[in-house]
């Protein structure tokens, strides 16, 4: 157990920054605050083999509304997802409710390897160059094993003057004091219990009441990539019987999934499916389980065989999720021709990302 009194103590450690170029008093005296919320299964309330209701977005609107404000939370989030698949999804499930602020929880999702980094602040920038863009923080947390993404993603925060809430140093000083232990606050793995879901409210309203009382500050101009982000422009081509780009005798099925409502079924019956797009960059995003009958294609890309050649949907580390494989990455668009070939079993293709 947390005790109300030590969450407190431990938020009130978490603000590592309350960015720049806020507006911010504007921003709080706004009697309707819309909040977005994209992350993995932290955000989605998942825990123990199953997801909860109460989890910190529910906790955190509560808790706005609370200090008078008439708050609506939006959240996309499921387990295993990724930073590109936030950014797939923004368009559809965050931004087109307008947001205020976004906070962001990738810290346990992601790797520190190049292509984390690049997926990230692609979402990132999706995000600040929307036609009204929200504020976006960055929320840091950490697994069982210490695991997180901080040594890019504080960076990033600086770099864009960005507000940012990290759970970690609070709440190591008080594992490491014996005020609590993990078990307190969550599962063996990632996952808050409870009373550690309560802790990240508790971080998050923190940061509210906090910067609610900041001034205004003049909006400062987008920097240039800390990296890069190639994929900013990331649009979704949603499975459907007219899609233009696509040419198969593939069924397209219903599938048991919050955002990805139908697939084509790819199987050996079926024949190939045949993109063809003026793009730069071209993604697949298909279903993953361990179950046998999910099976693999083969994927060439303007004739050639993508690296690897085959796309096995099959994973011990499979359940019913998104996965994605990034087929095409230009730096100028030029007309492409992506060719699956199914070989075996089942393999369902949720859709494809484009960047034009």
């Amino acid at each position: 157990m947390i005790t109300d009194t030590l969450k407190k103590e431990i938020a009130a450690e978490t603000l590592y920054s309350a960015g720049h170029g806020i507006a911010w008093q504007s921003l709080m005296q706004k009697k309707n605050l819309r909040i977005g919320f994209l992350g993995g299964s932290v955000t989605m309330g998942f825990a123990g083999n199953a997801v909860h209701e109460g989890a910190y977005p529910e906790l955190t609107v509560a808790g706005l509304r609370e200090r008078g404000y008439d708050a609506e939370g939006f959240v996309c989030a499921e387990a295993g997802m990724s930073t590109m698949h936030g950014n797939l999804l923004a368009d559809e499930q965050i931004l087109c409710h307008k947001p205020d602020l976004v906070f962001l929880e990738f810290s346990i999702n992601e790797t520190t390897l190049r292509p984390s980094v690049i997926s990230f602040e692609s979402l990132l920038r999706k995000l600040l160059t929307a036609p009204d863009p929200p504020v976006v923080c960055i929320f840091t947390i950490r697994n069982y094993s210490d695991y997180q993404c901080e040594s890019f993603m504080l960076p990033i925060a600086e770099h864009y003057g960005l507000p940012c809430v990290r759970l970690r140093p609070a709440l190591n000083a008080a594992l490491e004091r014996g005020a609590l232990t993990w078990a307190d606050y969550g599962d063996t793995e990632s996952h808050p219990n409870a009373d550690g879901q309560a802790l990240l409210a508790e971080c998050l309203l923190h940061f509210f009441d906090t910067v609610r009382s900041l001034p205004d500050e003049a909006p400062a101009p987008l920097p240039e990539p800390w990296l890069g982000a190639p994929f900013t422009g990331l649009r979704f081509l949603r499975p459907a019987a007219d899609c233009s780009a696509v040419e198969t005798a593939a069924p397209l099925v219903p599938r048991p999934h919050p955002y990805y409502e139908n697939a084509w079924l790819l199987t050996p019956e079926s024949g190939a499916l045949t993109i063809t797009a003026d793009c730069r960059a071209l993604m697949l995003f298909y279903e993953a389980h361990s179950l046998p009958e999910y099976g693999r294609c083969s994927v060439s890309a303007d004739g050639t065989p993508f690296t690897p050649p085959v796309i096995d949907s099959n994973s011990i580390y499979g359940w019913g999720n998104a996965r994605f494989a990034v087929i095409i990455s230009e730096d100028a668009s030029a007309e492409h021709t992506v060719r699956l070939e199914p070989e075996s079993g089942s393999f369902y293709l949720l859709g494809i990302g484009i960047c034009e």
